[in-house]
């Protein structure tokens, strides 16, 4: 046999040893575990980023203030981004001067009730990517910071899962994070600050919990920094700072000896109430005397008690214990008491509708997030995680006597599951615990069944009787078959193809081509034609997207932060013309902008086209929100919107489908009120609405609801119609009645 030439035969060596080394390398642990989390964070951030496809837009409402204070956060960086987080943090020695841009006349301390988490760290980015000479707008920094945080996530869920447990626990978790549409929804491109809020949250915890395992100030001190950092970003900071002070305090009741926990707690809480302390939105009071900082406190004192109990060798461990329990129990009593009788602050409306959800006001009922989810919503969020996190939960309580990592796990879901049934928007919180806890319970089912399955007896006694391996076999096909839905649910893929909600003017769709563009087309007409100086009135909802992309002055936003001023725009609006152009002349009001998704039917014995709003709450516009002005200032919502109250709506039948559809009512409150006035308003375009008689005064066919006219407005001037289906409608307050040559007309 020829021999092989001296170089075919180095090739075939280097081949060799490159296989050898490629198998070697993808048969390691490491390798395998990096390579899976790679996986789960290209899922995660792929995922986040399919709006790009539309775009680069900011998404929802806050955004786009987070946004605005970022700006300023630059303006005011004349050397350094470290100028712009000094001025911001300098408001307690500066004159609290407001920004009158938000709730005109009277404007906002942006410093002062706001946090600034989301727009420091976007600032800060963008300064350093300037510099580096990077050619980037802050615009566009903004916007993916939310995707790029919350995939992060997913390593830190895969740190916790091991902390947990073990390496199994921390991949499955990370995987089932990155595919949870209930945590994606709200961490998307261009979302809003808990993209970077729930990642800190986590690293928080993982760091607590590594702090008290390894005895380890640093670890103590960076889980402290770590919650702070949710302190400057999310307004439910409260819930990771409580959490862990609830951990704390628990274990301390277990183990009153323990002062490496009492340790940990003190620096990693004082840590994060000086944060608390410092931020100018919460201050000393927040962070001391609240009553949000009883279980803080209380813990904070009985870790003193601990540490000195310990360190002085006085205390025996039984009177410790006693000492601990009977002062924890007192302090307790006396914060609660010195609450009820007012001596400390009181609590938020927001933050007793989700401790006590019986207890909501008009406030909190009137923003559609804040409702309590139903179970079928969260079935769909979370699918049959939710059986193996009750499974593992429980499981984690039965161990957390005696494991901190346990008593985290079983309180952290508990805990969460409890925040999100009260408000639906914290289903964004219990995402992170169901994974964690899901596959918690599912590995510790499989270590349950494998040695049976794998043992070489055909049979193996447990508790005195013969297990045969078949039943187990099966069982443990059905538990693997009830994980698949979490992995195959396209829910998170479908809905990911949704376009930024200023783009589609609050419609959510799937399939979408620019057909909805009536919010940008009416933000960039005021832009140009509205007076820089001039005031807009219009519902709460709209007034970060109008304030921050034409930077006209609004009389209130999203940020709710004024209950009166938002009565008097809803007393305006559901009051007589007259009465209503009081208010906005007090309130100095030049324009005024109403916003309905009217949906048009051809009527197929003549070819006319009637307009109508769908009784369907996704394309609720001002119509539908009447309800919560009437609400708002204690008026009968039965009298403004048909129906309503007692279980009936109007409707039309076309085309073989009842289609359920809002109108006002036929009352005298509900012609005067000066939003319909408006909203009803003719165009080029839209000359008859469903309501209106037909001929002879007949309702058109196939409608069922009452008839009448709303008449057109008065002392407004329709300036405006959105293009291309007149949904945004801007309007010239005519203070001077003979202004009003041609309100009817479009321009």
């Amino acid at each position: 046999m020829p021999k092989m030439p001296e170089q075919l035969e180095k090739i075939f060596d280097m081949g060799k040893k490159i296989i050898i080394f490629y198998l070697n390398l993808v048969s390691n642990k490491k390798t395998v575990i990096t390579l899976i989390l790679l996986f789960a964070f290209s899922i995660a951030i792929l995922l986040r980023l399919i709006p790009m496809k539309w775009g680069i837009y900011l998404n929802e409402f806050d955004p786009y203030y987070e946004y605005y204070l970022a700006e300023k956060v630059i303006e005011h960086s004349k050397n350094t981004i470290i100028d712009g987080i000094v001025w911001w943090f300098s408001w307690w020695f500066d004159e609290h001067t407001k920004d009158t841009l938000f709730w005109a006349p009277f404007g906002r301390d942006i410093r002062k009730t706001s946090q600034p988490g989301a727009a420091l760290f976007s600032s800060t980015i963008y300064w350093i990517l300037s510099k580096l000479g990077f050619n980037t707008s802050l615009y566009t920094v903004h916007a993916f910071i939310p995707p790029i945080g919350a995939s992060l996530a997913i390593f830190i869920a895969y740190l916790l899962g091991k902390e947990i447990k073990d390496e199994r626990v921390g991949i499955l978790s990370s995987l089932m994070l990155s595919l949870s549409w209930s945590y994606i929804y709200r961490t998307n491109l261009g979302a809003k600050h808990e993209g970077i809020a729930i990642p800190f949250m986590l690293l928080g915890f993982l760091l607590y919990l590594k702090a008290y395992n390894k005895s380890s100030t640093l670890y103590a001190f960076l889980s402290g920094l770590s919650l702070g950092f949710v302190v400057l970003s999310w307004g439910a900071y409260l819930y990771p700072w409580n959490l862990v002070a609830l951990i704390g305090f628990i274990w301390l009741i277990l183990h009153p000896t323990d002062i490496r926990m009492a340790k940990v707690f003190l620096i990693s809480n004082i840590i994060t109430q000086l944060f608390i302390a410092i931020t100018p939105r919460f201050g000393p009071k927040i962070a001391f005397y609240n009553i949000v900082s009883v279980i803080p406190m209380v813990t904070n004192i009985i870790s003193a008690l601990v540490i000195i109990g310990q360190m002085s060798k006085v205390v025996s461990r039984k009177n410790l214990k006693i000492v601990v329990i009977s002062t924890s129990f007192v302090l307790t009593a006396i914060m609660l008491i010195a609450w009820k009788l007012g001596l400390i602050a009181s609590v938020a409306g927001r933050i007793l509708a989700i401790v006590l959800p019986i207890y909501r006001e008009v406030g909190v009922t009137t923003v559609a997030e804040h409702a309590v989810p139903g179970w079928a919503s969260f079935y769909s969020d979370y699918s049959t995680i939710i059986l193996f996190a009750i499974f593992g939960g429980f499981i984690a309580f039965l161990h957390a006597r005696h494991s901190l990592s346990k008593l985290f796990s079983s309180l952290f879901v508990l805990s969460a599951a409890y925040a999100a049934s009260s408000m639906a928007r914290l289903t964004l919180l219990l995402a992170p615990s169901v994974t964690l806890l899901g596959a918690y319970g599912y590995i510790e089912i499989l270590d349950s069944i494998f040695p049976i399955l794998f043992a070489k007896e055909k049979y193996r006694t447990l508790k005195r009787r013969k297990i045969s391996k078949e039943p187990l076999a099966l069982a443990f096909i059905i538990i693997t078959l009830l994980l698949l839905p979490p992995f195959a649910n396209t829910k998170a893929i479908t809905n990911s193809h949704q376009p930024p909600l200023i783009l589609s003017s609050s419609v959510p769709l799937l399939r979408y081509n620019y057909q909805f563009t009536d919010w940008l087309s009416a933000l960039e007409w005021i832009k140009n034609n509205v007076p820089k100086d001039a005031t807009i009135a219009t519902w709460w909802d709209y007034g970060y997207w109008i304030s921050v992309n034409t930077r006209r002055k609004t009389t209130c936003d999203n940020a709710t932060l004024d209950s009166k001023q938002i009565k008097r725009i809803a007393t305006a609006f559901l009051s007589p013309e007259e009465e209503a152009l009081k208010i906005f002349k007090e309130l100095g009001v030049d324009y005024v902008v109403v916003y309905e998704p009217f949906q048009s039917q051809t009527l197929q014995y003549f070819g006319v086209k009637v307009y109508m709003s769908l009784l369907y709450p996704t394309l609720g516009g001002d119509l539908a929100k009447s309800v919560q002005m009437a609400r708002w200032i204690g008026r009968d919502p039965a009298k403004y919107i048909y129906g309503y109250g007692e279980g009936k709506y109007a409707y039309i039948d076309a085309q073989g489908r009842r289609i359920p559809i809002l109108v006002p009512a036929n009352t005298p409150e509900a012609k005067n009120a000066t939003l319909y006035h408006l909203l009803f308003a003719k165009t080029h375009d839209r000359t008859r609405f469903i309501f209106e008689p037909f001929f002879g005064g007949q309702p058109i066919q196939g409608y069922n609801g009452p008839v009448l006219m709303i008449p057109p407005p008065k002392y407004f001037k329709l300036v405006y119609a959105s293009q291309p289906n007149g949904w945004v409608l801007v309007f010239k307050v005519l203070y001077n009645q003979t202004e009003n040559t041609d309100s009817t007309s479009t321009p």
